[in-house]
């Protein structure tokens, strides 16, 4: 096994810890405090497995791009996408950053992955025998 920062095996967590620091970023993040809340994602990265940790890396980006630190932005973007390869919000800021960084044709890329990826989960609810209208 390989361990790292964040693959630590066997793997233990405080859970309330972990959710308190969660939700302590959120709230950071919704003040405007946002170097705070970086502070504290970066605390609940290093305290949860990684698998599950997408919306943690879309919210940093977000940050990043907020205070037009595009660069990084775009790597917690790019993180938060590895991790969940169909995360629209974040495929929809990376097309965002791409503009501001002057790559357009990344942007273009991104928003026709963006659209086959609506198009098939359009095709999924029309469609009366996908699962997702199972009851």
């Amino acid at each position: 096994m390989v361990e790292n920062d964040y693959n630590r095996f066997p793997m233990e967590v405080n859970a309330k810890k972990a959710l308190a620091t969660l939700d302590k970023a959120r709230e950071e993040k919704q003040k405007g405090s946002y170097e705070r809340a970086l502070t504290l994602y970066r605390e609940y990265l290093s305290m949860v497995d990684p698998s599950f940790t997408h919306g943690v890396w879309f919210s940093m980006a977000e940050i990043f791009f907020e205070t037009n630190r595009h660069k990084d932005a775009l790597v917690h973007c790019e993180k938060a996408l590895e991790i969940m390869k169909e995360f629209t919000p974040a495929l929809e800021l990376r097309i965002k950053i791409h503009k501001r960084l002057g790559n357009e044709n990344l942007a273009l890329q991104d928003k026709k992955n963006l659209e086959t990826l609506e198009r098939i989960e359009k095709a999924k609810w029309d469609d009366p025998n996908h699962y997702y209208h199972f009851k």
